[in-house]
């Protein structure tokens, strides 16, 4: 499997970046959009062959995933593949942090997803239990805590990819290696401002799964330091503009 890393946090040098993600795994599927076309940029400096993306997944509604959909328009034909919820208005504390366009006008052919399923050997993972207590309680739709039931994760080959890991790194590994050999794992955590408490638990479960971990985008700069300081080899931490090849 290769990946390309299109968008993050952090880029290589004459590469791009911005707060947001976006994956592109083996030339067809692409894994979130970023904010904006910042990841079409470093696609370009990449040769990514954009017609050639067959699949869209956005993992949740908020902006920095969602919102370089837009700047794709013209250059794919692809079906995009997002969860009902993630259209809904969402909020971090009273600042907007949803789709940031007019999702009616998006010209491409939509699938929406609920719950779990499988396309094509992709599967699609929705059904990961709601801990309130992991969940950052600044997000919210409808006046309400934001328990992210529009989140979606993928396993493609044994290899997971989050999105922001919302609902908790720690119960997305645990419900998922009850069914899948998950041997990687891909995308923010979403570990800036955790507990150390709670990173040591998340540390100590990487070693007993044995997993190799790419930490990107929201996992944080500091986090992703401890990571590589702990988990020696098997930390690898990808920039935009990199390419990798996995399992």
């Amino acid at each position: 499997m290769k990946i390309k890393i299109l968008c993050n946090d952090s880029s290589r040098k004459n590469f791009f970046y911005e707060h947001g993600l976006s994956i592109l795994i083996n030339d067809t599927i692409l894994f979130d959009t970023g904010q904006t076309d910042i990841f079409i940029k470093n696609g370009e400096k990449l040769h990514v062959d954009f017609q050639k993306i067959e699949k869209i997944f956005i993992s949740h509604g908020h902006y920095d995933h969602v919102g370089g959909l837009f700047h794709l328009q013209n250059k794919t034909n692809a079906t995009v593949f997002i969860h009902k919820k993630a259209l809904i208005p969402k909020f971090s504390a009273k600042k907007f942090a949803g789709i940031p366009y007019d999702w009616n006008k998006i010209p491409f052919k939509v699938v929406y997803t609920d719950k779990d399923t499988v396309i094509d050997n992709i599967h699609i993972i929705n059904s990961i239990p709601t801990d309130k207590e992991i969940i950052n309680k600044k997000f919210n739709v409808n006046g309400k805590q934001d328990l992210f039931d529009d989140e979606i994760n993928l396993i493609i080959n044994n290899v997971l990819f989050t999105g922001c890991a919302h609902k908790g790194i720690e119960n997305i590994l645990k419900y998922t290696m009850k069914n899948y050999k998950i041997k990687a794992v891909v995308g923010g955590f979403h570990l800036s401002g955790a507990s150390s408490k709670r990173i040591k638990k998340i540390i100590a479960l990487f070693k007993s799964y044995n997993l190799e971990i790419f930490p990107l985008h929201c996992t944080g700069s500091d986090v992703i330091k401890l990571l590589k300081e702990e988990l020696n080899e098997k930390c690898i931490e990808l920039k935009a503009g990199d390419e990798w090849r996995l399992i």
